[in-house]
């Protein structure tokens, strides 16, 4: 009985020590994609369409490359 007791509280405090795992997912990569730019686009607009493609294959990386084989 006092070894069932030992080994209950040793594998307790061990599992008292780990974490849990933790996963998040980025869902907003799901609303986005990228932009094609258009012969008739201004150059801001060329400007935002570049911003804004850089900063969705930084966010999505494994979205884009899970796409585009």
């Amino acid at each position: 009985m006092k070894k069932t007791i030992v080994a209950l509280v040793v594998m307790m405090s061990l599992t008292a020590c780990s974490k849990p795992a933790t996963y998040v997912m980025n869902s907003s990569c799901a609303g986005f994609s990228l932009i094609k730019a258009s012969r008739n686009d201004t150059t801001e607009t060329l400007r935002q369409i570049l911003v804004h493609n850089q900063t969705y294959r930084a966010i999505c990386k494994e979205a884009t490359n899970d796409r585009n084989p």
